[in-house]
């Protein structure tokens, strides 16, 4: 579920999910960061799959 920006136009969102909190920032619209954390490591499993190349994983 998406959360609201803390202030309009901010390049940062937040996504939670059960115990996953994720957080992507895009300053161009083209590349993007993102960042999990999780309350326990098996939620950060299905983004292991996504078609993404992770410069760190340790999900």
């Amino acid at each position: 579920m998406p959360l609201r920006p803390f202030w309009r136009g901010a390049p940062t969102r937040f996504y939670v999910a059960p115990g996953l909190v994720v957080h992507v920032t895009s300053e161009d619209g083209e590349a993007f960061d993102a960042w999990a954390g999780a309350a326990h490591r098996s939620a950060l499993a299905p983004p292991a799959d996504l078609p993404v190349d992770w410069n760190r994983f340790d999900g």
